[in-house]
């Protein structure tokens, strides 16, 4: 076990320079690091809504246009953010919002066509109501809601 252990902290220090080489930069350059995080943000959107279009081709449920339609949006906003990073980055925390919200009511869209397809359809209501909520005070108070998002991630 211990020679396991001992074998990866070659990588974990890498990974650690690394992190701390990023870190350096993003505080001597934080509004270039800003950009680069909202194009990196729209096109994992984009890659997202890609792969959602492609299982809802797939998917042999009846609610596969609505997740088709999560897909169109998801891609479409990535687009709208890799084309124009530096006007999206401005607005990160709203955009974040926005998507949140979205989410939410497709969410709540799906649950409420859900009558026979899952079992876990208790549990969709529960994340459909906590996005919503999430992405509206994100939308319209986004200086707390960066606050929010900092003490949730830290």
């Amino acid at each position: 076990m211990k020679t396991i252990m001992n074998r990866g902290w070659g990588w974990e220090a890498l990974k650690g320079i690394i992190a701390l080489v990023l870190a350096v930069i993003i505080f001597l350059n934080p509004a270039e690091a800003l950009v680069t995080i909202a194009t990196y943000l729209g096109a994992l959107a984009v890659i997202a809504g890609i792969v959602i279009i492609i299982i809802s081709l797939y998917s042999k449920t009846g609610i596969w246009k609505v997740f088709f339609g999560q897909g169109i949006i998801y891609a479409l906003i990535g687009l709208l953010i890799i084309t124009y990073p530096k006007i999206t980055a401005g607005m990160l925390i709203f955009l974040v919002g926005l998507f949140i919200t979205i989410l939410g009511i497709i969410q709540l869209s799906a649950y409420l066509r859900l009558k026979e397809f899952m079992p876990a359809r208790p549990m969709m209501l529960i994340t459909a109501i906590i996005s919503f909520l999430v992405g509206a005070t994100l939308l319209f108070n986004p200086f707390e809601g960066a606050l929010l998002a900092t003490v949730i991630m830290g």
